[in-house]
């Protein structure tokens, strides 16, 4: 089975390449004055290779929305999101608070647009050989909102934060850090329990936010963060559940040096306020964008996509896309009745067209992946493309050796993310028709995730939002209880923690997922590609490939 490619467009299309050949040759084709004129000639390829570069930004840069006009101050972008925030605490946010908090606070360490590290509140840090203390050096000058500097007390005080089971923060057991050491007003020390190399990816990772916040603002809110302070760009206004949240621009802000790259470099807010609306309903969304309600809609329906690009893209409407690392799958219980047999959870592999699959949850709008490790990682290699094949008959003949009677499976999924919905769908009908009693369960979203997170199922259809660092994706496996079977995977994870070569770790995560293939904890099928659309009077966004859209370095011209 071959994976679905991506594929580049043309820069220029075939009508305005033709255009260009032949004012080339008009110039170049006039007879010289002089045979052998070298002078002459040079002049003309100068004159050809300058008429070419003016082409291509007129055609192509206006058609793309490209360098149109200088940055302008002022101005309200309104942003669709297709659901709305469950929380303003930036240490308990799930994807979509994430995209909406990261412009309000800042982290440490961020990923950068190549899935690099790079400093954003730590200007700089060192490891010791070790692996087992990290010394970050703060940036000075750094104010919270609410005017004072931020500095190494707030961050021992956030990770304390992070680390405490009352907050819920949902990487609280990844943070494996045995004391914070405040060495001195710009410098902060964590010593850490034992070797571990994967703190920074860690903390680096979008979502949740690992933001750094300031003691007086959440005692002041009795440790519950209804009005968020942090140190980013733009600064909270209001939440309106299912209507708005607003931000506006923090013009005490202080951007880190250098150019915008991912979550790092310059954060220049040009726009005085950011208002993010959740609109659920597909269709609604796209019209609001269609009509200019709003000015950007994060997501955009794979149904939507071609007519986007037929009808719209030409009306003024952008169309942006690249391929994600975001993670489909259905989950086992490995720890419940039925799922607990591995022969089972194979029955169910074999059961299943994978491709079949991630046509019904995208359209064919994805890149076919069996494994935690997304096709554009950089630490993905042909290891990671192996798995099981559709054959009805080995399903059949191992869910007769582990004595499947027809009982029930339930297959939790929900309606909130359509692809999850849509995904599960098609999971089920390929495990009836092998004979497998599987009922679909559609929770609501905040059920569906407990249960989930919590392993409190037989099989769950799920997304994981984009985790660059594997060892992070496998460690979510664990709530699975498929570790129980399969400790050698800890041991994996383990050693991949202990170091920062980048050999060494392909090499543990080729072995992880040859583990997985082995235990069957999962089923994995695709990483979709993601599509934002926003009219060209947006400027200066580029899309992320963690579908984080940032909006510092954004301004309207209209």
């Amino acid at each position: 089975m071959e994976a679905v490619e991506y594929c580049e467009r043309p820069i220029l299309s075939r009508e305005k390449s033709r255009l260009l050949g032949k004012v080339c040759s008009s110039i170049w084709a006039k007879p010289l004055k002089k045979e052998g004129d070298e002078i002459m000639k040079k002049l003309r390829i100068n004159i050809v290779l300058k008429t070419a570069l003016l082409f291509f930004v007129l055609c192509f840069g206006a058609q793309n929305g490209f360098a149109q006009s200088e940055p302008k101050m002022g101005g309200t972008a309104k942003i669709g999101l297709n659901t709305d925030l469950v929380s303003v605490d930036p240490h308990i946010s799930s994807m979509i608070n994430a995209i909406v908090l990261s412009h309000v606070f800042e982290p440490l360490v961020g990923y950068g647009e190549n899935m690099e590290l790079v400093p954003i509140l730590a200007k700089r840090w060192e490891i010791s050989q070790d692996m087992k203390i990290y010394t970050f050096y703060l940036r000075e000058g750094k104010l919270f909102h609410n005017g004072r500097e931020m500095i190494a007390d707030d961050v021992k005080y956030s990770f304390e934060r992070m680390m405490d089971p009352k907050t819920g923060c949902r990487i609280r057991s990844q943070l494996r850090i045995d004391r914070i050491e405040v060495v001195d007003k710009y410098t902060v020390r964590f010593h850490m329990k034992k070797p571990d190399a994967s703190l920074l990816f860690i903390i680096s990772d979008p979502s949740p936010v690992t933001a750094i916040i300031p003691r007086e603002e959440v005692e002041k809110q009795g440790g519950v963060i209804k009005h968020p302070v942090g140190t980013g760009p733009f600064k909270f206004i209001e939440w309106k559940p299912d209507r708005y949240v607003l931000l506006e621009r923090f013009d005490q802000y202080n951007p880190q040096p250098g150019p915008m790259s991912g979550m790092g470099g310059k954060r220049i807010a040009y726009l005085d306020e950011i208002k993010f609306i959740p609109i659920p309903e597909e269709s609604v969304a796209t019209m609001a964008l269609l009509n200019k309600e709003i000015d950007f809609l994060q997501y955009i329906p794979f149904k939507n996509v071609e007519k986007i690009k037929k009808d719209y893209t030409k009306r003024g409407i952008i169309l942006e896309e690249v391929p994600g690392l975001s993670w489909f799958e259905i989950f086992f219980g490995c720890n419940k009745p039925i799922t607990k047999d591995v022969r089972f959870r194979k029955a169910c592999a074999y059961a299943i067209d994978r491709e079949m699959v991630a046509k019904a949850a995208t359209r064919g709008y994805c890149a076919l992946n069996p494994s935690a490790v997304a096709v554009k990682n950089r630490y993905y290699t042909p290891i990671h493309t192996k798995w099981y094949e559709k054959d009805v008959e080995k399903a059949k003949q191992l869910l007769k050796e582990c004595e499947y009677k027809g009982d029930e499976i339930s297959l939790i999924t929900s309606k909130k993310y359509p692809m999850m919905y849509d995904q599960a769908v098609a999971v089920q009908s390929e495990l009836v028709a092998a004979g497998i009693n599987a009922k679909l369960e559609v929770l609501d979203w905040p059920v569906l995730l407990k249960k989930t997170l919590a392993g409190d199922y037989q099989i769950s259809s799920f997304g994981v939002s984009p985790k660059p660092d594997p060892n992070m994706a496998y460690a979510l496996m664990k709530r699975t209880g498929w570790e129980d079977q399969y400790p050698r995977m800890k041991e994996i994870r383990d050693e991949a923690s202990k170091t920062l070569d980048f050999d060494t770790r392909k090499g543990l995560f080729e072995k992880a997922h040859q583990l997985t293939y082995e235990g069957v904890p999962a089923v994995s099928f695709f990483n979709y590609k993601i599509f934002n659309a926003h009219w060209n009077y947006l400027k200066g966004f580029k899309l992320y490939v963690t579908n984080f859209p940032r909006f510092w370095g954004v301004w309207l011209d209209k």
